[in-house]
């Protein structure tokens, strides 16, 4: 038996092939192997051998050692898309290398920035005949370090099998419909399969064939989206094999699938689809009956009025350009338009000139502009080079699991619209800001240059088809004190002009021809409401205590440093909950430990030493980070999310810790813990929060606190109450877990409500659990923001609400009405219900004015 010994050809974070951020590598799919977090970019060989291929894309080498074992080296993950972009090789194929010879070197700024991650693998692909064994992971390795051992014996070469032309062979040709090719995930998908034949199979492309049961060998055809496979496979089973195997690659091998009768550059994701031709929108709704849509809450709020459409058409793009010194210029001149556009409407919106100057340092990008030019080299039009280039660009976002990154794909495709827009001289459309007063306006998606010049009471209501409730258009949105629903779905495109309609941004819901007596009930108690709102805000700074004498404290939720000083304004005693991922997302490594410190400073002087409770870090499940390797879940909401990923990456958690307690002054900050499920994980926190304490010589504690979200933690309160020094409900996820309903699953968030009785009687247990050490209770989640929950929650026992800022004026005037007494008896009526709809419905009876 012959042993290799590979050593680390790229410095960096060795870890197990479990923990890569994709499934192909992190299940063993393509190969047994290890992988490594680069902190160099260069790709060096791990040993001696030859070079057997360099993948098209340029992201990925193949090296067979003597023995015959093949090794993938693969830099990054779903770098494949990036075309060969930011990649440069120093080898050809067959060349011989030795260990230690350049590979490869890559653009890490480049890689961070496009690709999913930069983790990289090192892997045998012919697996059979060989083990791989002395891996050492999960610690720093430079490059050249001994990090893996392959042992087995000389073995064939990965020539294609023999597929033979006597009886017994079959063949059937299939077109590739996935955009990059074959390489490395779906090339395994493909070998895996091809293995489960006994005989021989292979795959011929532009005229070279490969074993199908190799990765290498199929990842060396170089195939493109539309070449067409000829699978030949001969034996006993053949044509049940050629048959799998047509079926499997005309599905994709994993990858999305693209229509290849259209052809496209990158396909166009399913959840974001491009503007509408008018023949695509489903017939109106008529008049006679109402009819109701549910969709997702963005910005609280009631109003009532007539919808005006404002949904987009179709530029319509010529494929084919006059030259590409003509479409150049013309696509420069649109670009130029585009940009002062932009910082025409920064001035105007100075308190959001962030949005937009993001919006025009993407135009000035060069890279995509490089990447529009190459088009129209090859001919195309300007319209059809920029399209295709940021239509690529947005799918890519949008396929990312972190929905605030997805919904970045929305800016993408509002600079594609408005530089078609001046490419096809075509006027803006309708501006928002000359809209009617109080129009109740419909899209598919808003988008922030739509804002841009909307004064604040101008419109009623923003109703969106698609779009997530953290883009940058809700977030304009919520700065005019617009309600604003989004995913309301296609149904939103069949309310007509001018109909009478009713939007409810409490509840996520859209009335589409309610009775005329309603409309006039809701417009006069909207009219009402505002009055209130206005002579609320008088008293807002005052304490809230309830008309019995008791003492609320109102809180507000924050997500950014600059939102404090706003928060206090309203109303807000304090800082219930600051979500510290503002620092953490959207960027290519992790805030230093100063800049964490400046930030949380920042809102700490804001609140003028009012309470602070600082959350720690809640990543994982539904929110990656690119610098933050973790590996790929099949449900990341039940994986490592918050506390756990902070366990898992001790430095990075104590790291924030050192952060908080260097703010001042010491008594203002309180640490609060996400996804508490036990009482030992808040203790493994609370022993590094002292030992990071007593090195930085702090004498005075700090209160450590835990968030109830999942219904563990609710059952045991009164054992993590010996632990924490208070508690927060976090009523979105401990909803969410309790009723197994993914709040991110469009089929069934519309359903979630908090006000359920089985979520009641987990907070209730929580205020139970944590009477015993005499805890104080907060409830920092959506109910807090929610009138209705408001006597519910005071009812069960919580004496903290932290609420989004807007609500906070009001939410504190009806605190003050309310009697303790009432609230308990209503409380417990509630438990006794079945629905959240009964609920509310006693809860209204109870309380008319909500």
């Amino acid at each position: 038996m012959t042993s290799v010994r590979l050593v680390a050809p790229l410095a960096g974070w060795a870890m197990p092939l479990e923990d890569v951020p994709d499934p192909a590598f992190a299940q063993h799919l393509v190969g047994d192997g290890m992988a490594i977090d680069p902190t160099a970019d260069e790709l060096r060989a791990p040993c001696d051998g030859v070079v057997l291929a360099v993948h098209r894309a340029r992201h990925a080498c193949t090296l067979r050692t003597a023995s015959g074992a093949e090794i993938l080296l693969h830099v990054g993950v779903d770098t494949v898309g990036l075309g060969g972009e930011g990649f440069t090789v120093h080898v050809r194929d067959g060349q011989s290398v030795r260990a230690g010879d350049r590979l490869l070197s890559f653009d890490m700024d480049l890689l961070g920035r496009r690709a999913r991650s930069l983790v990289s693998m090192m892997v045998v692909v012919n697996g059979e005949g060989y083990s791989v064994d002395g891996r050492r992971t999960d610690r720093e390795v430079a490059v050249g370090e001994p990090v893996m051992e392959v042992h087995g014996g000389d073995m064939a070469t990965g020539a294609p099998e023999d597929a033979g032309d006597g009886a017994g062979t079959e063949r059937r040709a299939v077109r590739l419909r996935i955009a990059h090719g074959l390489h490395a995930r779906p090339a395994a998908a493909l070998a895996n399969a091809a293995k489960a034949h006994a005989g021989p199979v292979s795959i011929l492309s532009g005229g070279r064939t490969a074993n199908a049961k190799s990765v290498v060998a199929l990842m060396g055809l170089g195939t493109a989206l539309g070449d067409e496979l000829t699978i030949t496979a001969s034996g006993p089973g053949a044509a049940s094999i050629v048959a799998s195997l047509a079926a499997l690659i005309d599905q994709g091998l994993g990858d999305p699938v693209v229509t290849l009768a259209a052809a496209p550059v990158a396909p166009v994701s399913a959840t974001a689809p491009p503007p509408a031709e008018a023949g695509d929108i489903a017939p109106p709704f008529v008049a006679g009956a109402e009819i109701l849509l549910k969709g997702t809450i963005a910005v609280p709020g009631i109003a009532v009025g007539s919808a005006v459409r404002l949904f987009r058409t179709a530029v319509p793009i010529v494929e084919e350009g006059r030259g590409p010194a003509v479409e150049e210029r013309r696509l420069r001149d649109a670009l130029a338009g585009v940009a002062a556009r932009l910082a025409t409407a920064a001035a105007r919106r100075p308190e959001h000139a962030a949005i937009f100057e993001a919006h025009r340092t993407l135009i000035d990008d060069p890279e995509l502009l490089e990447e529009a030019l190459t088009q129209m080299s090859a001919g195309k039009s300007a319209e059809s080079g920029w399209s295709a280039t940021m239509r690529r660009h947005a799918e890519a976002l949008s396929r990312m699991a972190d929905p605030r990154m997805a919904e970045r794909a929305a800016d993408m495709r509002d600079l594609e619209q408005q530089v078609l827009e001046v490419l096809a001289g075509r006027a803006p459309r309708l501006r928002l800001a000359d809209m009617v007063e109080g129009a109740i306006v419909l899209a598919d998606e808003f988008l922030p240059s739509d804002l841009a010049d909307v004064p604040p009471g101008r419109l009623g209501a923003l109703c969106m088809a698609q779009g997530g409730p953290t883009s940058h258009a809700v977030i304009l949105a919520a700065s005019l004190g617009l309600p604003t629903v989004v995913a309301l779905g296609v149904q939103a495109r069949r309310v007509p002009d001018g109909a009478p309609v009713i939007l409810d941004g409490n509840r996520g819901e859209l009335r589409v021809f309610p009775p005329p007596e309603v409309m006039t009930a809701t417009r006069d108690a909207v009219t009402l409401r505002a009055a209130h709102r206005a002579e609320n805000r008088k008293s807002a700074a005052l304490e809230c205590v309830t008309a019995d004498g008791a003492r609320i404290e109102v809180f507000a939720n924050l997500g950014r440093a600059a939102d404090a000083a706003g928060a206090v304004a309203e109303g807000a005693e304090g800082c219930g909950l600051l979500r510290t991922e503002f620092l953490f997302l959207e960027r290519q490594s992790a805030p230093t430990e100063d800049e964490q410190a400046a930030q949380y400073q920042e809102v700490a002087d804001a609140l003028g030493g009012r309470p602070l409770v600082i959350r720690t870090l809640d990543v994982g499940g539904d929110k990656p980070l690119p610098y933050l390797p973790l590996p790929k879940e099949e449900n990341p909401v039940l994986g490592l999310r918050g506390v756990r990923v902070g366990l898992r990456q001790p430095e990075l958690l104590r790291s924030q810790i050192r952060a908080i307690l260097r703010v001042t002054p010491a008594g203002a900050c309180r640490i609060m813990v996400p996804m508490i499920a036990s009482p030992e994980e808040l203790r493994t926190v609370r022993t590094m929060i002292d030992e990071e304490r007593a090195a930085l010589h702090r004498a005075e504690p700090i209160a450590v606190g835990a968030m109830i979200e999942v219904p563990a933690a609710a059952l045991t309160a009164d054992r993590i109450s010996a632990v924490a020094d208070f508690l927060s409900v976090g009523t979105n996820d401990l909803t969410q877990y309790a009723l197994a309903m993914d709040r991110g699953n469009p089929h069934v968030a519309a359903q979630l409500d908090a006000l359920h009785p089985g979520v009641l009687r987990l907070i209730r247990l929580a205020v139970t659990g944590a009477g015993r050490f005499g805890r104080p209770v907060a409830v920092c989640g959506g109910s807090a923001s929610d009138p209705m929950a408001a006597p519910l929650l005071l009812g069960l026992g919580v004496t903290e609400l932290s609420a989004t800022p807007a609500v906070i004026a009001d939410l504190k005037a009806f605190i003050r009405t309310l009697r303790l007494d009432d609230c308990r008896a209503v409380a417990e009526a509630a438990l006794e219900k079945d629905s959240a709809d009964e609920v509310r419905r006693l809860v209204t009876e109870r309380w008319p004015e909500l």
